[in-house]
């Protein structure tokens, strides 16, 4: 009874990552790994004291917290675009403008998106060259 309980609480989503490929470790750029703490999304800044992330690993692998969930997927990176998978993510409720940001983060992660890094940033631009998120180096 306690595992069908505990099968039953779990609050995760599985993915499918048939659709994107992993990425050899040494085909990660290393500027590109580390944590990256959101800025701006879509132009429009983000909440005070909302810590949203996004940790990109060398083997291919990317995982954060968006606000209310943590989440996890791989990505494929092909010259300066990057593309995220699918990703896996918790099913907690938050505050509707919580969860607000955080649809539209991940929403921002859905297209291939060109990468830059300027200074301390990573820079995350759609192919219509509007801005997808803004990110700060968080400890790299």
């Amino acid at each position: 009874m306690l595992k069908l309980a505990l099968f039953l609480s779990c609050s995760c989503v599985l993915i499918d990552a048939t659709s994107v490929s992993m990425v050899a470790a040494d085909t990660v750029p290393t500027e590109l790994v580390g944590t990256w703490l959101a800025e701006d999304i879509g132009g429009r800044g983000v909440m005070d004291d909302l810590q949203t992330t996004l940790e990109i690993n060398d083997d291919g692998t990317y995982s954060g917290f968006a606000g209310c969930n943590s989440y996890t997927g791989i990505f494929n990176l092909k010259g300066d675009v990057i593309t995220f998978g699918p990703a896996g993510a918790t099913r907690k409720m938050c505050v509707p403008a919580v969860m607000d940001q955080e649809t539209k983060f991940f929403d921002a992660l859905k297209t291939g998106l060109s990468w830059t890094i300027e200074d301390t940033k990573l820079v995350l631009v759609k192919s219509d060259s509007s801005l997808a998120l803004r990110l700060a180096a968080r400890g790299n």
